[in-house]
């Protein structure tokens, strides 16, 4: 897709058709990133999206809901303790 660069006072701006917003998750913050293709445009992400939502989870569903987020790994697996001082 194309799209023009508009005058938006004394800086540039792009217009974002709703959809293409709406596909990518950008909601009102943006990240800027210069790359060797030119600019890339992502949304913010932030970092307790989700946790308002999950709180008022069933307890049990919250149990099962941060086990399929958490990958398990070589280190859980292994029994540790913590260091004493």
């Amino acid at each position: 897709m194309q799209t023009a660069v508009i005058s938006i006072g004394n800086s540039k701006g792009l217009r974002i058709p709703k959809a293409i917003l709406q596909q990518c998750g950008i909601k009102d913050m943006v990240d800027l990133r210069v790359t060797d293709e030119g600019l890339m445009i992502s949304p913010v992400k932030r970092p307790r999206a989700g946790w308002k939502e999950a709180i008022q989870l069933d307890p049990q569903d919250r149990l099962e809901l941060a086990s399929m987020q958490t990958p398990s790994n070589a280190f859980d697996a292994e029994e540790w303790a913590w260091p004493k001082n």
